[in-house]
């Protein structure tokens, strides 16, 4: 993969992270999700969605099976659930689309955050950082600004895509085997 699209794809992440941050803890102080928010959401997820690519791009077979699986099941589903949203800007409906855009990206951003804290191929508290922003995510209805967490998340690895070249070894080699589900 060519620098220049790892780098842009972890600076879109980065910027998706930033916006998905923004718009959780503007919902969090509003107390709803008005219209210019869903919009918002549409703009994130496509940058959640570079992000998966990144990761895959990036890190490839290092990451083995839980970190690809997800990485793959999360750049789709962040695809579907951005189309759920921008049915909800445009219809007012689209709700099992956004379900099912949810349970996806969630799974998905469970399993890259699995393969991240596994593979050691990033420091290990950005997978946990990961995983513990999906469950802010899903708690997004009972206190929105825990889905803040995730767009840091995304922050992190986004930043960390822009400024390093493809798998520079600097959290463990990739021939070894740093996983307990081997």
């Amino acid at each position: 993969m060519a620098n220049g699209r790892s780098q842009l794809a972890g600076a879109v992440a980065a910027v998706g992270g930033l916006l998905w941050t923004g718009w959780a803890g503007a919902a969090h102080v509003l107390g709803e999700t008005p219209t210019p928010l869903v919009g918002a959401i549409v703009v994130s997820t496509v940058g959640v969605v570079a992000g998966c690519y990144a990761v895959e791009e990036f890190y490839g077979q290092r990451m083995k099976r839980p970190g690809t699986a997800g990485a793959w099941l999360g750049g789709l589903s962040g695809l579907v659930f951005a189309v759920g949203q921008g049915l909800r800007l445009a219809t007012g409906g689209g709700d099992g689309v956004l379900a099912v855009g949810v349970l996806g990206l969630s799974v998905g951003s469970l399993l890259v955050a699995t393969g991240l804290v596994r593979t050691r191929i990033q420091p290990p508290w950005l997978g946990v950082l990961l995983a513990l922003g999906t469950i802010g995510f899903l708690l997004y209805e009972a206190i929105p600004a825990a889905a803040a967490l995730y767009g840091i998340a995304w922050i992190a690895l986004g930043q960390d895509f822009y400024r390093y070249d493809p798998p520079d070894g600097r959290f463990g080699e990739s021939t070894d085997d740093y996983g307990w589900l081997s």
